[in-house]
């Protein structure tokens, strides 16, 4: 059994950006890529701090890649992989989404 939580505005989201929700007490990066929503809990493997420093989306200049502010690194949005930065080869930890009805939602167990 799932508990699942709305993202709203995710059908809306474009391609290529991404938004902030919180849940309980997580903090989750959504974005757009290849018109498929994926979350990540927005926490750096490198030292547990979120991406981003405000409500600013964490993305590079060019939305390619999420970024993380504090120390540069980026990471690919389609796997969560950091490939460049302090914590290279590390992960983003990824968040189950759900989709029914047209909207989309985080799942936890």
């Amino acid at each position: 059994m799932f508990n699942k939580y709305l993202i709203p505005d995710a059908q809306n989201l474009p391609e290529g950006k991404a938004l902030n929700i919180t849940v309980e007490k997580y903090n989750f990066l959504v974005t757009k890529q290849q018109g498929q929503i994926l979350a990540y809990e927005n926490l750096c493997p490198h030292q547990k701090k979120q991406l981003n420093w405000s409500s600013d989306p964490a993305l590079d200049e060019e939305g390619d890649y999420l970024k993380c502010h504090h120390h540069g690194a980026l990471f690919s949005p389609l796997d969560g992989t950091c490939i460049t930065g302090p914590c290279q080869g590390s992960h983003l930890k990824k968040a189950t989404v759900g989709i029914e009805q047209g909207n989309c939602y985080l799942l936890f167990a």
